[in-house]
């Protein structure tokens, strides 16, 4: 029990660390989001509306303290290229992640383990040098 909490301890720093770092690299990237969202032919009255129904004309640590209030809450925000919240768009694609994951676990598990007992067999031969060659350089 005392490893999980020590896990836990260590894994909040990591969280801290990846949360922020996507704050700050969408701020980072070159171009106006409204701009892209509006189009050209945009009035600055709709683009300061919408970077105000966006919260981006709030000052940077604010939107930060606001970022991190979504993210506890589970309000990921709205996509701005795709228009929806970005919560839906992570449960819509979520079944096909967990597919690709589990099916590469089932290869992996039919690769693995003829190739672990096949070494164990052979031990200190070729076969076992070899794939522990292939072990080494596949992970």
């Amino acid at each position: 029990m005392k490893q999980f909490f020590v896990r836990l301890a260590l894994t909040l720093p990591v969280v801290w660390l990846v949360v922020s770092l996507v704050f700050l690299l969408i701020h980072l990237v070159p171009g106006d989001p409204i701009q892209m969202m509006l189009g050209e032919g945009a009035t600055p009255a709709d683009m300061q509306g919408l970077r105000h129904q966006y919260g981006l004309d709030q000052p940077l640590p604010r939107q930060y303290v606001h970022y991190w209030n979504g993210v506890f809450h589970g309000d990921l925000g709205t996509s701005i290229r795709l228009h929806d919240s970005v919560a839906h768009l992570i449960a819509v694609r979520y079944p096909y992640t967990l597919a690709l994951t589990l099916t590469s676990l089932a290869i992996s598990l039919a690769l693995a383990l003829p190739a672990g007992i096949l070494a164990a067999v052979r031990r200190g031969r070729l076969v076992d040098q070899g794939l522990s060659v292939v072990g080494v350089f596949g992970k």
